[in-house]
């Protein structure tokens, strides 16, 4: 609790110093990484790498991984749109670049990198590790309370979302599923390495490589300009594919490369 009220008091401040936008969002992802060491160090008494931050050559490998199964999946997304018909995509950006196009797509890449890292760091990292004990009863067992958490931290990355331009509930619904599948590397890894890679690059190929809105918003630099035409129960319209069914559609692609990683590579 002290952490998330820390958390929503620079979320506050920062707000109230005038920071927006990109800005706000790559200074959070600093601030998070002194409140994260705060709570593992002075409230938990753990190190910071039982949040599943190791920064090791086989952590490096399942972040690229996570970002080359996130790709994929976005990918097929995109794919199936085009197959029906229901989405119309130019180039003119990317054959006719404006000044300072290819600086945007440095930045939309760090400005998302900072929003897969604040909120992996605490929705999968700090805020599991924590529910998982709190919820750990003799009867219900840990397996129970490892559940539990992951539903609870999921719910609440989705109600976050609550507020971006165009949500529903549709929207929150996938959003707070999109929470478990990052969630399920997690618990099976215990490191953040794989769900950061899937945040970024599920996020970035969204909009900054298809053109498509992410959460709600669009960016002004994207190698395709991407229009659907399609249904909104499927393409999830202004908001993106997080809020129709070909959001939800993505997420099992991504969970079905996910296991098939993990059980590759981890026996799972």
């Amino acid at each position: 609790m002290i952490v998330t009220a820390i958390l929503l008091t620079s979320i506050a401040v920062l707000g109230l110093w005038g920071f927006s936008g990109y800005g706000f969002t790559i200074v959070l992802a600093f601030v998070m990484i002194a409140i994260l060491w705060f709570g593992s160090r002075k409230l938990d008494r753990r190190p910071i790498s039982e949040y599943g931050i190791k920064f090791k050559k086989s952590w490096f490998i399942d972040f690229f991984a996570g970002n080359v199964l996130a790709a994929l999946a976005m990918g097929g997304i995109v794919l199936i749109h085009i197959g029906m018909g229901w989405v119309e995509i130019r180039f003119e950006q990317f054959t006719r670049p404006s000044d300072g196009f290819y600086l945007g797509l440095g930045l939309t890449l760090i400005f998302m990198a900072a929003v897969s890292f604040w909120e992996e760091t605490y929705f999968r990292g700090y805020l599991i590790r924590n529910l998982q004990e709190g919820l750990h009863f003799k009867k219900s067992g840990k397996s129970l309370a490892v559940i539990a958490a992951v539903i609870v931290s999921s719910l609440l990355f989705g109600l976050t979302h609550l507020g971006n331009p165009n949500a529903s509930w549709i929207s929150t619904l996938n959003i707070s599923i999109a929470g478990m599948v990052f969630a399920y590397p997690y618990i099976i890894t215990k490191s953040l390495a794989i769900p950061l890679g899937m945040h970024l690059s599920w996020n970035y190929f969204q909009g900054a490589v298809f053109g498509l809105p992410v959460s709600g918003n669009q960016f002004e630099h994207m190698l395709m300009v991407a229009e659907t035409t399609g249904p909104e129960t499927f393409t999830g319209g202004n908001f993106g594919p997080e809020a129709g069914a070909a959001g939800l559609l993505g997420l099992m692609i991504l969970l079905t490369l996910n296991e098939i990683y993990l059980t590759v590579f981890y026996n799972n």
